[in-house]
């Protein structure tokens, strides 16, 4: 049993007077104890002495061997009796503190043999060493470990923080060790007394964050920031960062949207705050704010730290693109020491997590046969068993997938001077998807150096250029891809011919009715490649030119091109046929220069700690795109944009900038009170003149009472944080120029001719503003049990206003686009828990961390239409059933679902009153909720919120030796999910191939209540595709996301083969998912449009990966 946060605290507030130890010793030690122990563990005996003694024990498992067995009596006996009999004989003595009892083993005497007095001769006599071991503020610390180097032989303090013991000699070294505190190591040196105080390990107050220009102590920070270590980040291979922050922080929300090789994810902190514009939040990779949204391209290998910025105070230094939240990432810099050499190479495959069941041929058949009876079609073909398409039962889910492959290497090197340090790495990643044909490869190219050229002035620059080209085939829409489409295509139809060649079918004549297309033809003929190229970096100067007055510089680059290709040949397959190719090819260019200057001035006067910080900023944007498609070649060799003949041409050519001033002062009495305030000026050009400048001032103060000495429980608490915070940020994130009008290309008719001139594409809204967030932050940190538990509580209110929205208008306003106006406002609310905990240390470890989110959205207002009615935005409108399911309107959350409440199936003694409605028995019944007799836009109600409400993650690392284990777990509840698969494929409607469920089809002999009866046109089906909760379901899961086992290599043998380190480990990822979701994954969400959130159209599927990695050092 290892010594808990309750037992430490009962140890402490245990101690008092020696009058009162005596008499409750007394007390606790006349306790009436029975026992019948045979064989048995000790630690067992120990516990059931425990239960009925009303007491706890305190030891070392390791010295008293709590493991051993042991066979023990005792009825109705004191417990004085118990212990002295149950301890004596096994050397254990115990001491008493308050209803805790001490073990501890019995100092051996030095070794004699009286009869050998030649044998004495020769032995050096053992030295007695005693003390006290106290804390840094003069208080006993029972219960502490000490040990001779190099052996189990030792002892414990006892109540009074006193030890006495036996050394061989005087050259020994003790080891003193207690949980949460900083291990010493101390010379016996001959002396026979020693006063050892223990200092507190506070690594984690320490410990530092990057909070914007700048990095401050944990123990220091008045915001809410979250961090995940280098640890975390290179647990297991990952596609980009998002990945490895996915579950991993509280109040941020990283959901996998899709299993696309390159990683589709969305990032929201705090919830949504924004309804049309963007909601990402503004991520700086060392100390360079990022353009594009594309992470892919950022090597995760090279990261050692993500620190999040989520609520006002921590991110109003970023202003005007700060309202979303701030994602800080630090890449490895070299150390001062041995230059050291690192090799990781990675290996896995992976396959689909899970797929969709259908109906077999013969169940289909039977689905055809009953369809085109209820709409008074002919059967025939249907009912010829004889027919060889009944013989055909094709898994086309299986013929566009296989098993995707993963391989990675990454070398670099590290090190450097009290002058200089670098950092250098390369790495190379290849991926085979599951899907065929898709495919990545990616190169990584990073070198970090800094020169300190005096104490007073360094250097440090930061580069890193990155290549990726990807094969791609998803399309992610309501009619699908090519995993979606190997759904819908009906199993009797053959993939290929005789000669092994692709085979296309008709669609029309019967029995190949419906969707037949070959999803094998758009998947494998085409021709598809994009390329990434991107090169990021930056220069930073430091020069403290006055003692404590520091002159900062930095001037960095983004720089990302792009390239696209493709090419559709020529085929002719069945009555599929394509007379002309066509090549696409497209090139863009993202340019983002940013150049920043600081003046920081740090003084520690007396007790009071002063940062002042004031800068500016300046950041540029280009981002230039053009396409082109070509038409016309006949010949499949001549693939280029150079052999076709007619052509379509697009592009666009975007400035931008944003200047900035900015300000922030910390300030520090003592360690306990904390204020920081910060304001900062943005100017962007997305918005006219006169509303071009925006101020985002926050303030937050904190008091840590640990530090106050009348704090009760100070021995309880390592650090405890009071938090307040209030502060407004801005967002910007809309399209460039949309407060002027536009022109583009339009075609009208003049005379008997089509004719492409320009037209206005918007109508320009000169008065347009920045969005504005006010948030509310407050929270406690505290820690127990020198820091063994620590633990982070937020509660957050969150308003955004002037919100950026694009307000629909009516066809008659004679422009393509919807113009932007500063309307309405939305509210995010919640609660955020952190906890990380030691649960037991030594050479078996375990820790824990857990972090879990609450979150509200609710739109306060979204404005007026030209009526005066409250407006209401509608979200996508799917082709089936021809109508959106979501609807943005005050009261209720973002893209909040709309649409018909299925009450079942109209069984046959409804006839009468399903026909009011134009139903039959069998058809899909919804509920009549405005009471007048008919299915019409007034039934539609709320349904749901696609946003989930609760969402975190928890982790548990354990380790014995060189071996460890983690496990994690992700988790999400309170939204749900619109699967659009099942509407297409779960509607009886034999056109696609249906799912399995539909075998439960309505008959009068099969009386369901899910499943309407079989059809193919009419009101029935109708009636089967309305946007419904039929097809809306439960997205709450629990996941099992990653585990890993890794094994550190003995020193030892790794020094004989002339390495340093090697480290080998195995890892799998989305194991297992619980989760009502009929889906493919509770987590897809096919667009990345918030006001049409929530909607699955089975985009690239999530897999499961398996993978090994060894590391090395040299």
């Amino acid at each position: 049993m290892r010594i808990s946060c309750l037992q430490i605290f009962l140890i402490l507030s245990g101690i008092g007077t020696t009058s009162a130890l005596h008499s409750n010793a007394q007390e606790l030690l006349s306790r009436k104890v029975s026992l019948h122990a045979r064989n048995l563990e000790m630690v067992k005996v120990l516990q059931q002495i425990e239960k009925q003694a009303e007491v706890r024990f305190v030891f070392s498992s390791k010295m008293i061997a709590s493991k051993r067995k042991i066979s023990f009596e005792a009825g109705d006996d004191p417990l004085s009796s118990v212990l002295e009999r149950l301890l004596t004989p096994l050397d254990i003595s115990y001491e008493i503190s308050g209803q805790v009892i001490i073990l501890s083993k019995k100092e051996t005497p030095p070794f004699r043999n009286e009869d050998q007095p030649g044998l004495n001769s020769l032995l050096v006599p053992a030295l007695t060493v005693s003390g006290m071991v106290k804390d840094e503020k003069g208080e006993a610390l029972p219960g502490v470990s000490i040990l001779i180097k190099g052996t189990q032989h030792g002892t414990t303090t006892n109540t009074e923080g006193f030890f006495r013991l036996e050394v061989p000699d005087e050259n020994a070294v003790l080891v003193f060790s207690f949980v949460g505190y900083i291990s010493q190591e101390v010379a016996a040196a001959g002396k026979a007394s020693l006063d050892i105080v223990l200092k507190v390990d506070e690594k984690a107050l320490d410990e530092v964050v990057v909070i914007g220009y700048g990095t401050q102590k944990i123990a220091d920070v008045t915001g809410s920031v979250s961090r995940i270590s280098e640890k975390v980040i290179q647990s297991r291979p990952t596609a980009n960062f998002q990945e490895a922050m996915q579950g991993r922080m509280s109040g941020v929300q990283v959901r996998q949207t899709g299993g696309d090789l390159s990683g589709r994810f969305s990032i929201n902190i705090r919830g949504i705050g924004s309804v049309t514009g963007s909601n990402n939040p503004l991520v700086v990779v060392d100390g360079i704010p990022l353009f594009s949204g594309d992470f892919s391209t950022i090597n995760p290998r090279d990261i050692i730290s993500i620190d999040v910025l989520k609520d006002a105070s921590a991110t109003a230094i970023y202003g005007a693109r700060a309202s979303n939240g701030v994602i800080n990432i630090t890449t490895r810099r070299g150390q001062d020491g041995k230059t050291e050499f690192f090799f990781e190479t990675s290996f896995g495959f992976e396959n689909i997590a899970k797929r969709y069941e259908v109906l077999s041929t013969e169940q289909q058949r039977r689905l055809f046969v009953e369809a085109f009876k209820n709409t008074n079609q002919n059967t025939s073909v249907f009912e010829d068993l004889d027919h060889p398409a009944w013989a055909v039962d094709t898994d086309w889910q299986k013929l566009v997938t296989q098993t995707g492959l993963r391989q990675e290497y990454s070398i670099g090197v590290h090190g450097g001077t009290e002058k200089s340090r670098f950092a250098v790495s390369a790495s190379y990643l290849k991926r085979k998807g599951i899907i065929k044909t898709s495919d990545l490869s990616s190169f990584f190219l990073r070198a970090n150096n800094d020169i300190r050229f005096s104490p007073k002035f360094t250097i440090a620059t930061s580069v890193s250029a990155s290549h990726q080209e990807t094969t791609p085939v998803d399309n992610d829409t309501f009619h699908g891809g090519a995993y979606k489409s190997s759904i819908s295509v009906h199993s009797y139809v053959e993939p290929f011919d005789e000669m092994g060649n692709l085979k296309g079918i008709s669609h029309t004549a019967n029995p190949y009715f419906g969707e037949n297309r070959n999803p094998l033809i758009n998947l494998l003929l085409p021709t598809r490649n994009n390329a990434r190229d991107r090169i990021l970096g930056n220069v930073k100067a430091d020069w403290e030119f006055l003692e404590g007055l520091t002159l900062s510089g930095n001037i960095g680059a983004d720089l990302l091109f792009l390239n696209n290709y493709s090419f559709q040949p020529v085929y002719s397959i069945g009555i599929y046929q394509l007379d002309q190719g066509s090549t696409t090819s497209g090139a863009g260019r993202q340019i983002n220069w940013v150049t920043d200057a600081t003046l920081q001035y740090a003084r520690l006067v007396g007790k009071h700690d002063f940062k002042i910080l004031i800068g500016s900023s300046a950041q540029s944007f280009i981002n230039r795109q053009h396409s082109v498609t070509g038409s016309g070649t006949v010949d499949n060799k001549l693939n280029q944009l150079s052999n076709q003949t007619n052509f379509v041409a697009s592009g666009s050519d975007v400035t931008a900038g944003l200047v900035s001033s900015f300000g922030r002062i910390n300030y520090g009495f003592d360690g306990r009170y904390l204020v920081t305030a910060t304001v900062r000026r943005d100017g962007s050009s997305k918005f006219g003149a006169n509303r071009r400048y925006g101020i985002f001032p926050s303030a937050s103060v904190a008091w840590r009472i640990s530090e106050e000495q009348f704090m009760p429980g100070r021995n309880i608490f390592s650090d405890f944080k009071l938090r307040l915070g209030y502060g407004v940020t801005g967002n910007q994130n809309i399209s460039d120029y949309a407060f002027i009008t536009r022109a583009g290309n339009a075609s009208y008719v003049f005379g008997n001719s089509v004719v492409v001139g320009n037209a206005p594409q918007n109508i320009g809204n000169p008065n347009l503003q920045w969005e504005s967030a006010r948030q509310f932050d407050a929270g406690v940190d505290f820690s127990l049990a020198q820091n063994r538990i620590r633990v982070t509580l937020d509660y957050y209110n969150k308003q955004s206003e002037d919100l950026l929205i694009n307000t629909p208008v009516p066809f008659t306003a004679g422009v393509p686009e919807d113009p932007t106006v500063n309307i309405g406002s939305i509210e995010n609310k919640g609660w955020e828990f952190d906890i990380n905990s030691r649960n037991l240390t030594g050479k078996f470890s375990w820790t824990t961390h857990l972090n879990m989110t609450l979150n509200r959205n609710r739109v306060l207002d979204i404005g007026s239409n030209s009526t005066g009615d409250p407006l209401s935005i509608p979200g996508e409108t799917l082709a089936l059933p021809g109508e959106p399911i979501n609807l943005t309107r005050a009261g209720e959350p973002i893209a909040a679902y709309y649409m018909y409440r299925f009450d079942g199936i109209w069984q046959s003694e409804d006839r009468d009153l399903a026909a009011r409605f134009g139903a039959v028995p069998g058809d899909a019944r919804y509920f009549d909720a405005n009471g007048n007799n008919q299915l019409d836009q007034g039934d539609r109600i709320y349904a749901g919120n696609p946003n989930p409400t609760l969402f975190g993650g928890f982790t548990n690392d354990l380790s014995y030796g060189s071996w460890s284990l983690s496990v994690f777990f992700n988790f999400s509840a309170g939204n749900k999910l619109y699967n659009s698969m099942r509407n297409l494929n779960a509607r009886a409607v034999p056109f696609n191939q249906q799912l399995a469920e539909v075998a439960d089809f309505w008959t009068p002999e099969n009386p369901s209540n899910t499943i309407p009866r079989p059809s193919q046109g009419g009101n029935t089906t109708y009636l089967s595709t309305r946007a419904s909760t039929r097809f809306l379901e439960n997205a709450a899961f629990l996941r099992l996301k990653d585990i890993s086992v890794s094994y550190e290599v003995p020193s030892g043998f790794v020094q004989r083969i002339k390495l340093t380190r090697m480290r080998i480990a195995v890892q799998a990822s989305n194991l297992l998912t619980f989760t009502k979701y009929q889906g493919l994954d509770p987590e897809a969400s096919s667009n990345a449009a918030l006001i049409s959130a929530g909607i699955d159209h089975t985009p690239y599927p999530l897999t499961k990966m398996y993978s090994a990695t060894v590391q090395i050092g040299f």
